[in-house]
């Protein structure tokens, strides 16, 4: 008899031990919860961007352009490509000697840009060959004319380079 109530006792213990893990992964499979967030997306500010031609302008002549883009915005983005219709000034005596911003032109670029400009203020200055050019029929009051364009840019924000 003695070895019935051992049986029993062992048959007892692994029944409370399977009833116990049983409860527990009930337990665990049973969870439930719930929660709230709310989120903010963040603001675009547009680019900051100014070029100048990095060579001589001439009728029917072309240059290349440097472009300094600053990024106020919480992230990086990458620079594509450019309006073609940017806001040409020409300095104010060559204005008044007849020399308007019309004699000036972007040009379709040929290769992408893809310059990465970093958040949070980053600057970054490139240059885009070809770019613009001068009309051929510019008038002489052009000679030595400095030209300053601000350039409307696309591009897209990029993940963190973390």
């Amino acid at each position: 008899m003695r070895n019935m109530s051992q049986r029993a006792a062992v048959i007892t213990l692994v029944a409370v031990i399977v009833a116990g893990i049983a409860s527990v992964a009930w337990a665990a499979w049973s969870v439930t919860g719930q929660g709230t967030a709310t989120l903010s997306a963040a603001e675009v500010t547009a680019l900051q961007a100014t070029a100048r031609p990095t060579g001589s302008l001439f009728p029917g002549g072309t240059a290349d352009i440097e472009v300094s883009v600053t990024n106020p915005n919480e992230f990086a983005v990458e620079v594509q490509s450019f309006a073609q219709d940017p806001q040409i000034v020409v300095d104010q005596a060559h204005a008044q000697a007849g020399c308007t911003a019309g004699n000036v032109r972007l040009k379709a670029t040929k290769k992408p840009i893809a310059k990465r400009v970093e958040a949070d203020g980053g600057r970054q200055t490139f240059v885009v060959e070809d770019a613009v050019e001068m009309v051929y029929n510019a008038p002489e009051a052009c000679q030595g004319a400095s030209f300053e364009i601000t350039l409307a840019l696309a591009g897209v924000g990029l993940p963190d380079s973390a």
